[in-house]
């Protein structure tokens, strides 16, 4: 029992060294994947990036739009192809002209746990051809793919692979750089403290790590247009570059 013991808390020290967190935001994929990143070494990048990620694609896509262009930054929105409003998708469409990024969501936001190889890429064809279809130009569809419901097995990560993109899990952390493969994400709610982030900011600077922020604007009662636009300013005005995809 005490090896046990010894050996978690080990393995939480590694990653919050490697890849700090916030507070409770704890989880299996965190340290699953902070353990990786923390056998992957330092960051390769020459400097620290940040790349902002607002799931779901519902009208909510206004007010992410309204605060990037606030501070001065391009979103990157994880679209679900067939649950778009034409109003969205236009939008959105436009927007990915303008600079801003697209990331795959899932065709219709199903769960992939159960699902097989044949049916993650089918979902992957659907999605594209929807896109299209939209008016989206998916030559320049970011190289990343986000899970829908976090999903996040051997099967998933096998197919995403083999579709050559990087892979957003569940897991909430700072990325060493911006070429790992299973990358983690830093949430955005109206619970966020943002003296926390910035600490977190700050070593994450200093490492010259990738940070991923994540919100919904999808789910109004956690999404904070004031919390976001704050913490965004705070990234921006530290150095982060957020001009990744580019």
């Amino acid at each position: 029992m005490y090896a046990f013991l010894l050996i978690v808390i080990i393995i939480v020290v590694i990653v919050w060294w490697r890849a700090p967190i916030i507070g409770t935001e704890w989880s299996k994929q965190t340290l699953y994947v902070g353990l990786l990143d923390a056998w992957y070494g330092g960051s390769i990048d020459d400097r620290a990036h940040a790349l902002w990620i607002d799931d779901d694609s519902t009208e909510g896509v206004f007010k992410v739009k309204k605060i990037a262009d606030e501070v001065g930054i391009q979103p990157c929105f994880a679209v679900i192809a067939d649950r778009m409003t034409s109003e969205v998708a236009d939008s959105l469409a436009a927007w990915q002209q303008q600079g801003a990024g697209i990331v795959l969501h899932g065709y219709r936001h199903e769960k992939w746990w159960d699902w097989t190889e044949e049916q993650i890429k089918e979902d992957f064809t659907l999605s594209y051809l929807r896109l299209q279809e939209q008016g989206f130009d998916t030559t320049r569809i970011i190289k990343m793919a986000v899970p829908p419901h976090g999903c996040n097995n051997r099967i998933i990560r096998r197919v995403i692979q083999q579709q050559g993109l990087q892979m957003i899990s569940g897991a909430t952390l700072v990325n060493p750089d911006r070429h790992v493969f299973q990358l983690g994400r830093i949430p955005i709610t109206v619970d966020t403290d943002t003296a926390a982030m910035r600490r977190l900011l700050q070593k994450a600077y200093e490492q010259k790590g990738f940070v991923i922020f994540s919100t919904h604007s999808s789910i109004p009662p956690i999404f904070s247009e004031e919390k976001t636009r704050h913490i965004l300013q705070m990234a921006k005005e530290m150095g982060f570059d957020f001009d990744f995809y580019k």
